[in-house]
């Protein structure tokens, strides 16, 4: 054997050994840069990995334990922001898994065990305000699920059964004014044990009020109309239950009375003593009338009225919830929306008219929320809204009419997102300008109705940046602001003096 045999056998073994114990080695592009490097044992990735983009960017690491992914795992986009921190077990994610948006804030946090999501799952508003928590079990979404508004209020009780919603309660919302409305909860525990449950109409208290003890137990009833505490009626009235008899001694009807006014349900028998109908009221006045199951939970097919008579709707229950086809009506008898509903949620396609009967919006629905295309119209047949919905979440391209103008551009997950552009009714446009994630960035440009510039300047990160250029409607400029961060620091190139108080 030659000298030349001996030492590329030696460095053989060596290498071998090296392999075995374990060596640091990296792997290359054709471009020359790292695709990636890290410890090897026995020819298999083990220990700390990094792996790159073609351009050089980092685009993951972490460690491998006994070549299984094992601890905090890193993922970056091609843009170096970080996208997703996951915790790995035995190559199984095993923890928490936290993503973020390009901007850098929490977008979602999820729970796993041993590869498969277990626990709460929390989602984020953009402002880094808590949106969502769904729990899931077996990856499948189940039991309770609160919807958080950007306030901190509980606004949606959400219902899931083996990954599918199976209901959905609004509570805790305003009007347009700002003023409460609807079902508003207060709690002892946030999403379980409520404190108090009322309805408000235009801010104002309206309708049975329960308190409740830490327990969960009801404490006492108050009733209220529009804020004035009912003193003579508190709901805590015991009724007079009353029979009706026919004339072979049968019970045909049976209810209560307060007041001598019906109050709650009363049922009605055929002459072999089956329920025939229930129908339910409010102190005199017919509500509604149907079926009860067992449970004294509406069944089969229900109509409900107007507190003057007329009929306000009309479909089916199942176990208390609505199910199938349901019609709305106004009071002169149009039909003011119909749709389908699955387990007390919206489904499939919806439609919402005129009180003369012209359709006025369009919508499908999948697990109670907005998703597919929604297509609204004028009085006289006019489109002034079209675009798609995703989950409950306007997503792509969307077509506005707003006052004297449209507007167009795409959202991406309820927010404007990319390049939109309004134009006036002759199809001059009167505006356009990028957004990022909901806030205006970059150049914006607003133009007058007979297409000369109106204003012109920048946005960063949602604020006023940089010089803006205002003109008049002879497209002479009349004066220019500069800003920093959305604070107005100079005009026509003379700086703001900003004093504190302390120097006032």
């Amino acid at each position: 054997m030659t000298k030349e045999h001996i030492i590329t056998l030696l460095c053989l073994s060596m290498a071998a050994l090296a392999a075995a114990q374990g060596e640091y080695v990296k792997f290359y592009y054709d471009n020359g840069l790292v695709s990636s490097e890290g410890s090897m044992k026995n020819g298999k990735p083990d220990g700390y990995w990094k792996t790159y983009y073609d351009d050089g960017g980092l685009k993951t690491e972490g460690n491998r334990k006994n070549y299984l992914l094992d601890s905090l795992w890193k993922f970056y986009r091609s843009d170096s922001t970080l996208e997703r921190e996951i915790t790995y077990r035995e190559d199984l994610k095993w923890g928490e898994e936290r993503v973020f948006t390009d901007k850098g804030v929490l977008s979602h946090r999820v729970s796993w065990e041993r590869g498969v999501k277990q626990g709460v799952t929390r989602y984020y508003y953009a402002d880094g305000g808590l949106h969502k928590e769904i729990n899931f079990v077996n990856n499948k979404e189940e039991g309770r699920g609160l919807e958080y508004s950007k306030s901190g209020e509980i606004i949606t009780l959400l219902t899931y059964r083996n990954g599918f919603l199976y209901g959905e309660e609004r509570i805790n919302r305003s009007n347009e004014k700002g003023e409460r409305a609807g079902t508003w909860l207060t709690w002892w525990t946030p999403g379980s044990v409520a404190r108090t449950e009322g309805y408000y109409t235009a801010g104002k208290k309206n309708g049975v009020f329960k308190y409740y003890k830490k327990d969960g137990s009801l404490e006492r009833l108050e009733t209220y109309d529009m804020d004035q505490l009912v003193t003579d009626d508190n709901n805590n009235f015991i009724l007079d239950i009353r029979r009706e008899y026919d004339e072979t001694g049968k019970v045909r009807v049976v209810g209560g009375y307060n007041k001598g006014m019906k109050q709650g349900s009363f049922f009605y028998y055929d002459e072999n003593g089956l329920l025939q109908t229930t129908r339910d009221f409010s102190r005199d006045v017919l509500l509604g009338e149907g079926m009860l199951d067992t449970l004294s939970r509406r069944t089969g097919p229900w109509k409900l009225y107007f507190t003057t008579g007329e009929l306000s709707a009309e479909g089916s229950y199942v176990e208390g919830k609505r199910e199938g086809a349901w019609t709305f009506y106004f009071k002169n008898g149009k039909v003011m929306q119909k749709g389908n509903y699955k387990s007390d949620s919206y489904s499939g396609n919806w439609k919402w008219y005129f009180a003369d009967g012209t359709l006025r919006r369009e919508e499908n629905y999948r697990k109670g929320k907005e998703d597919g295309t929604s297509i609204e119209y004028d009085s006289t047949g006019v489109i002034i809204a079209q675009g798609e919905f995703i989950s409950g979440l306007k997503n792509g391209k969307w077509f506005h009419q707003v006052n004297d103008h449209t507007e167009e551009g795409e959202y991406l997950d309820g927010e404007r997102n990319g390049k939109w552009i309004w134009k006036y009714a002759d199809g001059r446009t009167g505006f356009e300008g990028e957004y990022s994630n909901g806030l205006p960035s970059g150049k914006h440009r607003y133009w007058y109705a007979d297409g000369i510039t109106k204003m012109k300047g920048e946005y960063e990160g949602g604020e006023l940046q940089g010089e803006w250029q205002y003109y008049d409607t002879t497209g002479v400029l009349t004066h220019s602001v500069t800003y920093e961060m959305g604070i107005a620091v100079a005009i026509n190139g003379d700086k703001i003096e900003i004093r504190t108080k302390s120097e006032e």
